[in-house]
C-alpha cells in the first residue's frame, strides 16, 4: 500500500507533536535537581559541626557551621592556585590571599570570593555539583 506524501507528512506532524507533548509532560512530572556535573557525594552525617571535610583531589571543601552546610571550591580566584585550610580561614600559598570560611575575601590580591557550589541533600547523602550558587 502506497502512502501519499501528504498523508506521510500529516502522520509525521502528529508523531512529532505527540512526542513533544510527552516530553513536556515528563519534564513537568520530574522533580528538578541542582543538576550539572557531580563533583562528589558524601554522607551528610560525616560533616562535623563547626568543621570541614576537605577533598584535595577534587579541590573542594564541605563545611558545616551552625547547622548550615556550604560547599566551596578550593581554587583561588586570583590566579587559580589551590588554597588550604589554615585554622579558621583559607589561605593561598601563591600570592597570600586569605578567605573566610564562607569564601569571602579577607585579604587580596584576590577580589572575588571562593566559588560556592550548588548541592542537594537526599536520604542523608549530600551531592555537590560543579555549578556555582547564584
Amino acid at each position: 500500500m502506497a502512502v501519499s506524501r501528504r498523508s506521510f507528512l500529516k502522520r509525521l506532524t502528529y508523531f512529532a507533536a505527540g512526542a513533544a507533548g510527552l516530553w513536556g509532560l515528563f519534564r513537568y512530572l520530574t522533580p528538578p535537581s541542582a543538576g550539572g556535573e557531580i563533583i562528589l557525594s558524601v554522607r551528610s552525617t560525616d560533616i562535623p559541626e563547626g568543621g570541614a571535610l576537605i577533598f584535595a583531589d577534587r579541590q573542594t571543601a564541605v563545611l558545616r557551621k551552625d547547622g548550615r552546610i556550604t560547599a566551596l571550591s578550593m581554587t583561588c580566584t586570583h590566579l587559580g592556585c589551590t588554597v588550604s585550610l589554615d585554622g579558621d580561614r583559607f589561605a593561598c600559598p601563591c600570592h597570600g590571599s586569605i578567605f573566610s570560611l564562607d569564601g569571602g575575601v579577607i585579604k587580596g590580591p584576590a577580589v572575588k570570593p571562593l566559588t560556592e557550589y550548588a548541592f542537594e541533600e537526599k536520604n542523608g547523602i549530600l551531592t555537590v555539583f560543579r555549578r556555582s550558587v547564584s
